[in-house]
């Protein structure tokens, strides 16, 4: 037991490396590859019964020794393990035979604990346990037997515990199922295995991360085709299933699905896991695929504990397409009684068309009588237009005085329209003379933009304080000593000042202040931020006192509050 931190610390290295199958994906993918994979069930299974047709013509001749027939025999055996119960039963008799004559009692051993394993795995406890019953003395077994006979303890045990009621019996079964665990974690020399025992105890402990990392550790060592790979897969999912992400339970379930396909697997418990996740999603038609090669496979393993496994989410399929019927029927009933609602509707609609065209002829006799009342009407309505006409006068006469006004903002457009037009005259006829080093040498010191924007914030200096005298010591009032801004001259504004006097007009955007006065958004958030900080208000409501400033000293109490 002290080589299991080591071991634990080992597995977290391998996962950090190894093939992470549970990362996000299309679950949508994931299950149409398992349909492709499901098409193609009988090229796998022939390919499977084709290795095993050729292992087993080994055995037809008499060239093989103790050695070599067991071990061939022992494969096939291993081949069926997950294939056929009956005949992994039969070649596992076989070597029992064959280590029995040699007398191999740690060979006989060794093929008596894994013919007791199928047979737990298949519900037949009595075999199992008649099978195990005279082998005792484990000291004198060798590590691979010692490991065979503990994997074949804790399978009989984990069996027993989950067909048993709860109880001290039940407990018992538990102890020695974990007890054995251990036992073969330490003895077996499978890696596969190994992290197999491994997450076990660590799901015994309840550490999820433990057992996590030993399926990944398993699923990185495992070809992605075979049953080692599909069953730390299984298990992966069983880990989600322990932290509650039911998303990657899902997904790492169809990867052992697609692994079991793939390697020919008949014993499995991935595709049945997969027909109720898709009973559950609502998929009764993909559950259902699923579920009959589950039962065409239990049927062919010949295991009545699995067929009955199988057997149990039949109910709920058939519940799933009767709810479906039901659904469907629910829905042509609707369809039909909204065809009749709009049969109602159009019939309505015709009587209301042949209603309203007799109102319509009410009407126009009543509008005819109305014509009458109109041409009185009409000599009124001349009179009221020539006052109005008067009216329109005055508005006229209005509307050039405002015209005035006006004009003096497009005069001021206009002398910027006349400065560019001798600008761009000026700089095309020098540069039709080809003296484009005079005209260079004399826009050289020259510097248009900096000269503009002067005159740009000393108009706009002027006019805002023209309308706001009083804003700097005002503004300045709401901020501490340290903190109030002076300026160079009289009648002028910093540039504080001016980002300030823009909220104060009801300009508050951040980058349309920039934009206005020529500076980086950022410059203008800077000071914003840094005067917000320094005020004597709190920070929320600075900007409501600034854009008080000038209307007396009860409106910036009420833009205060």
């Amino acid at each position: 037991m002290k080589k299991l931190p080591l071991l634990f610390a080992a597995f977290l290295v391998v996962s950090a490396s190894g093939l992470r199958a549970g990362e996000p994906s299309d679950i949508h993918t994931l299950l149409r590859r398992l349909d492709g994979l499901l098409d193609r069930r009988e090229e796998f299974l022939l390919r499977h019964e084709a290795r095993l047709d050729s292992l087993k013509s080994l055995l037809c001749g008499d060239t093989l020794g103790f050695g070599a027939r067991y071990a061939v025999t022992a494969e096939i055996a291993e081949r069926y393990f997950a294939y056929q119960s009956d005949s992994t039963i039969a070649y596992l008799r076989r070597n029992v035979a064959l280590a029995e004559r040699a007398g191999n009692a740690d060979l006989t051993i060794r093929a008596k604990s894994v013919m007791a394993m199928c047979y737990s795995m298949n519900g037949r406890f009595l075999e199992a346990d008649r099978v195990l019953a005279g082998a005792t003395d484990t000291l004198h077994m060798s590590r691979a037997t010692q490991a065979a006979y503990y994997a074949a303890q804790h399978r009989q045990n984990r069996e027993c515990r989950s067909q048993s009621e709860p109880g001290a019996e039940r407990d018992r079964f538990r102890a020695c199922e974990e007890y054995y665990a251990r036992r073969a974690l330490e003895t077996t020399g499978d890696i596969s295995k190994r992290f197999y025992f491994a997450y076990l105890v660590a799901v015994d402990e309840g550490d999820c991360d433990r057992a996590a990392a030993a399926c990944d550790s398993a699923l990185a060592c495992a070809p992605p085709v075979s049953h080692d790979y599909a069953r730390a897969a299984f298990y992966r999912s069983e880990t989600e299933r322990f932290r509650g992400d039911e998303a990657a339970r899902f997904e790492w379930l169809v990867h052992a699905a697609m692994a079991d396909v793939q390697g020919a697997v008949r014993d499995y418990g991935a595709l049945g896991g997969v027909a109720e996740e898709l009973l559950r999603r609502g998929d009764a038609a993909r559950a259902m695929r699923c579920i009959r090669v589950a039962i065409n496979d239990t049927q062919a393993y010949n295991s009545p504990i699995r067929s009955w496994r199988d057997m149990a989410i039949l109910p709920q399929i058939e519940q799933a397409y009767s709810e479906r019927n039901a659904r469907l029927r629910a829905m042509y009933v609707a369809l039909i009684l909204l065809a009749f609602l709009f049969a109602l509707s159009a019939i309505g609609g015709v009587l209301f068309v042949l209603r309203q065209n007799r109102r319509l002829n009410a009407v126009q006799q009543t509008l005819r009588e109305s014509n009458g009342k109109l041409a009185e009407l009409a000599a009124s309505l001349r009179e009221t237009n020539a006052d109005l006409s008067r009216q329109n006068i005055r508005i006229a006469d209005a509307n050039r005085i405002k015209e005035v006004y006006i004009g003096g903002f497009l005069k001021t457009i206009s002398e910027y329209i006349y400065k560019l037009a001798d600008t761009y005259r000026h700089v095309g006829r020098m540069l039709r003379d080809g003296r484009s080093d005079e005209l260079r040498r004399e826009y050289a010191g020259t510097d248009v933009r900096s000269d503009e924007l002067k005159e740009f914030y000393h108009n706009f200096d002027t006019t805002f304080l023209g309308l706001f005298p009083s804003f700097i010591g005002e503004f300045n009032r709401l901020l501490a000593d340290d903190a109030r801004i002076g300026v160079r001259r009289p009648g002028s504004l910093t540039t504080e000042l001016r980002i300030f006097a823009l909220v104060r007009l009801g300009i508050t955007d951040t980058a349309t202040i920039a934009a206005l006065l020529h500076c980086s958004v950022n410059t203008v958030y800077s000071y914003r931020s840094r005067m917000r900080l320094r005020s004597l208000v709190p920070e929320r409501d600075f900007e409501q006192r600034v854009q008080s400033i000038g209307l007396g000293d009860d409106a910036a109490e009420l833009s205060g509050t």
